[in-house]
C-alpha cells in the first residue's frame, strides 16, 4: 500500500495523470493512515482540528523539562556542565598532566628549570596527554555533551507559544493549575510541529542519560529532572516518532505529500576542542620560553660582539616601526634586529679591526697557497661592499622613500579598506626577503674569513709554518701579538655568526 501511494506521489509531481485525482487519492490514503494510527485521537479529521490530547502530550513534555529549560538558559551553568562532562571522563593521570600544562604550572617551573629542559618536559606532557585522553574518552565526552545539547534543543522549543494556541490563557511555567485546552485548526500549528520534530528526534532512549542526569544534579545542586518521568518521556517520544502521526498531520493539512522535517542533530566535538586547546596553550608557552631563551642568548652574544651600547643603525627598517605593523596584524620587519646588528658589525669591526688585520695577512703575508689568500680576500671585499645595499633598503623605507611612502599611505587606509593589508604585506615581505638574503650572504662570507683565521692561527703556532713564511715580520707591524689578535677576531666573528643565526630563526 505504501509503495502504491509513493507511485501516485511521483506520478503527481511528474505531471503524469490527473493532478486533482492524484491529490484526492493521496489525501484519502493519508486520512486512512491517520485513522489507523495509535495516536489517531490527536487529529479530528472531520473538522481538520488538532485535539486537546495533542496539547496534553506537549504539556507533559514541557512540564518534565521545564526546570532544565530554565537551567539551560543560564550560560554559566551550561559552561559548568560542559566542564563537568569533560572532567568526568578523565582519570588522575589526565588531570595531573593537564595541570602540569597549565600556564600557572609552567610559569612556576620556569623559575627553577632550564628553558631547554622545561620545553622537553612540556613536549613530553603533550604526548602523554594525547595518549591518555584517547579516542575512546573523546567519543564518550562528545556523546554525553551532544545528549545535553539535544535535550537543551528540545527543552527550549517554544512550548508556551504552541500551547497558548490551545489555551489563550496558558502561562508558561505555571503548573499550579491545569490548563484548559481546546481543539484548534491544525493549519495554525503545522509549522510548530515541524520545528518540534526537528529538535525531538535526537533523544534516543538507549543513550547514557543516567550519567548526564547525575552530572546535572551535581551541577544544579538539586534534581531538576526526575529520572523515572524522564525515562517515560523518552519512550513516549520514541513511540510518537515511530507512529509518524505528526508528519501525517502536516502532510494532510498542508496537502503536501513529500513534506519532510529538517533534523537538528547536535554534533559538537568538545573532546577534541579541549585537547587541542590544551596543546595550543602549551605550545604558546613553549613559544614564549623559546622567545625568552632566544633573546637571552641574543643579549649575551651582543655583549660579546659589541663593545658599545649604541647599536641602533637603521632608521626605518627597525623593530620599533615593525611593531606598528604587527599590532595591526600585518607582516612586520622580521629581520630588523639581525640586519641592524649586521650593519653595526660591518661599520664598527669589519671596516676597522678586521680589515686592518686582513690587510696585514693578505697584503704583507708571504703565502705558499695563493688560493686560500684569494678566497679570503674576495670574501673581505664583498663584505666591504655589503653596507651600501643595507643603507639603500633602509632609505627606501623612509617616509619619502619609494616603499616608505607607499606603506604610509596604505597603513592610513587599511582600517577602512582591508584590501590594503595584502598590499602592505607584499611590500614588507619583499623587503624582508632582501634583508634575509643580505644577512645570509654576509654570514657565509664571514664564515669564510673565520675559517681561514682558524687555519692561520694553527699555522702561526707551528714550529714550521706551512701557509705563511714571514710570521715574525707580520707580528712586528701588528698593534698587538698577531696570534692573540687573530684569536680574538675569530672568536668575535664566531659569536657574530651565532647571533645572525638566532636573528633569522
Amino acid at each position: 500500500m505504501a509503495e502504491d501511494l509513493m507511485d501516485r506521489v511521483f506520478s503527481f509531481f511528474s505531471g503524469d495523470g490527473d493532478e486533482a485525482d492524484d491529490m484526492k487519492i493521496f489525501l484519502k490514503q493519508t486520512l486512512k493512515e491517520l485513522g489507523q494510527n495509535r495516536h489517531a485521537k490527536f487529529f479530528r479529521a472531520k473538522t481538520g482540528e488538532a485535539d486537546p490530547l495533542m496539547a496534553a502530550f506537549f504539556y507533559k513534555v514541557f512540564r518534565i523539562l521545564f526546570a532544565f529549560r530554565t537551567f539551560s538558559r543560564e550560560e554559566e551553568k551550561m559552561t559548568r556542565l560542559r566542564q563537568m562532562i569533560l572532567t568526568a571522563s578523565m582519570d588522575k593521570l589526565i588531570l595531573d598532566t593537564a595541570g602540569r600544562l597549565s600556564p600557572e604550572s609552567i610559569e612556576e617551573r620556569s623559575q627553577t628549570t632550564a628553558p631547554a629542559e622545561l620545553t622537553a618536559q612540556i613536549e613530553a606532557d603533550i604526548g602523554r596527554l594525547r595518549a591518555a585522553f584517547d579516542e575512546r574518552r573523546i567519543s564518550a565526552v562528545n556523546r554525553c555533551y551532544n545528549l545535553a545539547a539535544a535535550l537543551s534543543g528540545l527543552a527550549n522549543f517554544n512550548f508556551p507559544g504552541f500551547l497558548k494556541k490551545f489555551d489563550p490563557n496558558f502561562t508558561g511555567g505555571n503548573f499550579t493549575a491545569e490548563p484548559n485546552f481546546s481543539a484548534v485548526s491544525a493549519g495554525i500549528i503545522i509549522k510548530d510541529l515541524g520545528e518540534f520534530l526537528a529538535v525531538s528526534h535526537s533523544l534516543p532512549p538507549e543513550g547514557d542519560w543516567k550519567s548526564l542526569l547525575d552530572l546535572l544534579k551535581i551541577c544544579a545542586g538539586a534534581e531538576i529532572v526526575k529520572p523515572v518521568h524522564f525515562a517515560a518521556m523518552l519512550v513516549n517520544l520514541q513511540e510518537l516518532h515511530q507512529s509518524k502521526i505528526l508528519e501525517l498531520i502536516v502532510r494532510y493539512v498542508g496537502k503536501n505529500p513529500v513534506w519532510e522535517w529538517k533534523p537538528q542533530t547536535p554534533d559538537e566535538h568538545i573532546g577534541e576542542a579541549w585537547l587541542e586547546a590544551r596543546e595550543e596553550e602549551a605550545r604558546e608557552n613553549i613559544g614564549k620560553i623559546k622567545f625568552v631563551q632566544k633573546h637571552s642568548q641574543i643579549d649575551t652574544l651582543t655583549k660579546r660582539v659589541f663593545d658599545n651600547a649604541g647599536l641602533v643603525r637603521l632608521e626605518n627598517y627597525n623593530t620599533a616601526k615593525g611593531e606598528v605593523l604587527r599590532k595591526r596584524d600585518l607582516e612586520d620587519f622580521v629581520y630588523a634586529e639581525g640586519l641592524n646588528y649586521l650593519s653595526a658589525f660591518l661599520e664598527d669591526y669589519l671596516e676597522k679591526e678586521i680589515r686592518e688585520l686582513c690587510d696585514i695577512l693578505l697584503i704583507r703575508g708571504q703565502w705558499t697557497n695563493n688560493g686560500i689568500s684569494r678566497e679570503m680576500s674576495e670574501a673581505l671585499y664583498q663584505l666591504l661592499d655589503a653596507s651600501a645595499p643595507i643603507k639603500a633598503l633602509d632609505e627606501r623605507l623612509a617616509e619619502d622613500g619609494d616603499d616608505g611612502a607607499r606603506l604610509k599611505a596604505a597603513v592610513m587606509r587599511v582600517d577602512r579598506d582591508k584590501t590594503q593589508a595584502r598590499y602592505i604585506n607584499s611590500i614588507v615581505g619583499n623587503n624582508n626577503e632582501q634583508a634575509l638574503e643580505m644577512i645570509n650572504t654576509a654570514a657565509q662570507r664571514f664564515i669564510v674569513i673565520g675559517k681561514y683565521l682558524k687555519v692561520l692561527i694553527e699555522d702561526g703556532q707551528k714550529s714550521r709554518p706551512e701557509l705563511l713564511h714571514n710570521w715574525r715580520e707580520l707580528n712586528s707591524v701588528s698593534k698587538s701579538p698577531l696570534i692573540q689578535r687573530m684569536t680574538d677576531d675569530y672568536r668575535k666573528i664566531n659569536y657574530f655568526i651565532q647571533l645572525m643565526r638566532l636573528c633569522t630563526r
